[in-house]
């Protein structure tokens, strides 16, 4: 498999392709004599949309094990699709779509006191960041982290850390994303080669 990635406007993809997998190629050899070849091409699209579940599942996951953000939080605030698309020789990609908006500083390793100075660490194998301006309040409802914009004085402005977009982005993440991608593809297409072998009977 090869993975690809992409983010326009806060909109990002990973598209995962199946071209010269040895998955594919051994569907292709066990399954060509059946339905016309066709046997194949269900058994690939099959498994291909049950490892873009997987994916979908485990996204919040592979973030958290980056970012210092809970699974629950990151799975929140995301909107996660997966497709697959292929051509008259079955499918050959998957697409993961995703979007989020940038997440309020509070909801990653973020501390604070009453009167005190604002630390943050946003990701895990970053550094603790003292924020010398920045307070925590309930200012507009929840409590949130703020800051003024002229540093003392002004108007306030929230602090946020990244979009769940960029997260996905993440060279670590996406490297993740790929490997879980991989395995789910590997065990779930065995499993579809052998359900249409058996008679096409039985529930995917």
């Amino acid at each position: 498999m090869s993975t690809t990635t992409s983010k326009i406007n806060g909109i990002g993809s990973i598209n995962v392709y199946i071209d010269g997998d040895n998955s594919l190629d051994r569907a292709n050899r066990l399954l060509a004599g059946i339905s016309n070849g066709g046997g194949a091409i269900k058994a690939v699209y099959a498994a291909l949309t049950r490892a873009g579940a997987t994916a979908k599942t485990q996204a919040g996951q592979l973030a958290a094990q980056k970012y210092t953000i809970k699974k629950g939080s990151f799975m929140n605030r995301t909107k996660i699709k997966t497709t697959v698309h292929g051509d008259r020789g079955g499918a050959t990609y998957m697409r993961i779509l995703y979007s989020g908006r940038v997440i309020p500083l509070l909801e990653f390793d973020t501390k604070y006191a009453n009167g005190g100075l604002v630390s943050t660490q946003v990701m895990r194998d970053g550094v603790r960041e003292t924020l010398q301006h920045a307070f925590a309040a309930p200012v507009y409802g929840q409590t949130a982290v703020f800051e003024h914009v002229n540093q003392t004085r002004g108007p306030l402005q929230q602090k946020f850390g990244p979009s769940t977009a960029h997260m996905l982005q993440n060279e670590s993440v996406v490297a993740q994303m790929d490997k879980t991608v991989q395995e789910a593809f590997d065990k779930r297409i065995d499993h579809e080669i052998s359900r249409i072998l058996n008679g096409w009977g039985g529930r995917a």
